[in-house]
């Protein structure tokens, strides 16, 4: 992500915080600005360990996990639950306002992939699953299996 982009995203966090009635302090901004540079999911332990080696001022994993609950409701960080990790919304460039998730997730180098609900399939999903009298607590949804540079490895084996 380069200088641009980040300020473009953390413009969107701002707004974002403003909508919900919360602050983006000063913590929380430097916790997403680590998650917008990391290349993968991070856990709030590797998170702390990435922040105390950028940032001048070092932090607990314990305010770690507080700062991630905000972040992630304002839905600006996906906590990905099968792996306990958590990534910055891929949405923080282009301002999107979604409400639903569908994460790909390697399950050989663990990369991330966030799907864009564009023809909204991944809504008539959750409405079918509501249908039944089921409440979703969450509206994400993970999927496991090979991104597109590990399925020709495993073909080569």
């Amino acid at each position: 992500m380069n200088q641009r982009q980040l300020r473009k995203a953390i413009r969107f966090a701002n707004s974002k915080f403003e909508n919900s009635g919360k602050q983006l302090t000063e913590k929380r901004q430097q916790v997403l600005e680590v998650l917008l540079h990391a290349n993968k999911p991070l856990s709030a332990y590797e998170l702390t360990d990435q922040f105390n080696k950028v940032m001048e001022t070092p932090i607990l994993a314990m305010s770690v996990y507080r700062i991630l609950d905000v972040l992630e409701s304002v839905n600006l960080v996906h906590r990905i639950k099968s792996e306990n990790k958590f990534m910055a919304c891929s949405h923080t460039n282009d301002g999107c306002q979604h409400t639903l998730s569908m994460l790909l997730i390697c399950s050989s180098c663990n990369k991330v992939i966030e799907v864009n609900d564009e023809d909204d399939k991944l809504k008539s999903l959750f409405e079918q699953v509501e249908h039944t009298g089921f409440l979703p607590n969450k509206s994400q949804l993970e999927i496991s299996g090979l991104c597109c540079q590990c399925k020709p490895k495993l073909s080569q084996n």
